[in-house]
């Protein structure tokens, strides 16, 4: 299937690892100029270097004013334009329960989430709005729907919505000039960060992270682990010509685990 974004210039943040390389190595497969920012420069050469192509590479904060404007100057530097597909995935700041954390957590989740999401939004939605055609996405989390119980994430909680509701916002500002704003909630995905967390949780109960994830993915619809590229599937679909139509709209990939209707 033609996804019709051969030659876009798309820019991931927090593309070296994870989910965003997961979204580089689609977004190169479908013929888009990639641009991957992250901060760790030994994981951004692997990344370009597993993708090929049209593909480079920036280190850049992008949780910074600056990180993110040095990271749309890469993409003009590299492929003559801004981009036309923006990846906002950047880590969402520190973890904590509400009566374990303090102001500056809260503050840094706010930065990570919702500042810096307004700040590559502006870098980069004048040269949507030129072309008349621009994609935006969010890589969210499902807490967006269903907060976290079971992890103690009492910023995220509030900052992803928070990040969420500026999603909506623009994607009634922006939708005139054919940018479309939408969000990707992640489930269970097996990142090396995911396993880490899990690893470690699955210890304190006195269990194997094998024998902890089994327990888990037995009581979801479809019983397996997410991966990195059931993401990436959904992102390029989102930034296609194929969804234009769609904006403003958080997709959940979980594997059918939240049970909200809404």
């Amino acid at each position: 299937m033609d996804l019709g974004i051969a030659g876009k210039v798309a820019l991931v943040t927090g593309g070296s690892q994870g989910i965003g390389l997961g979204c580089a190595r689609r977004f190169a497969a479908e013929g888009c100029k990639v641009m991957i920012a992250a901060r760790t420069q030994a994981n951004i050469d692997a990344a370009v270097a597993s993708i090929g192509g049209d593909c480079a590479g920036i280190s850049a904060d992008c949780t910074s004013k600056e990180g993110v404007a040095k990271a749309v100057q890469a993409c003009r530097d590299a492929f003559g334009s801004a981009p036309d597909i923006a990846i906002f995935n950047v880590d969402s700041g520190p973890k904590g329960a509400f009566l374990d954390v303090d102001d500056e957590t809260f503050a840094a989740a706010n930065t990570n989430n919702v500042m810096a999401f307004r700040w590559l939004v502006q870098q980069v939605w004048p040269h949507m709005k030129e072309r008349g055609w621009g994609r935006i996405l969010t890589i969210g989390t499902n807490s967006v729907k269903q907060p976290h119980r079971k992890l103690p994430r009492a910023a995220q909680n509030t900052y992803r919505v928070g990040a969420l509701a500026l999603s909506k916002t623009l994607s009634a500002e922006l939708g005139p000039f054919g940018i479309t704003v939408n969000t990707l909630g992640t489930g269970a995905i097996e990142t090396e960060q995911f396993r880490t967390v899990f690893t470690k949780i699955a210890a304190d109960r006195g269990e194997t992270y094998d024998q902890h994830i089994a327990g888990r993915v037995a009581e979801w619809p479809v019983r397996r682990m997410g991966q990195p590229e059931d993401m990436a599937d959904a992102a390029a679909f989102l930034c296609s010509d194929l969804a234009g139509f769609i904006t403003g709209q958080v997709l959940v990939v979980d594997g059918g685990n939240l049970e909200t209707l809404q």
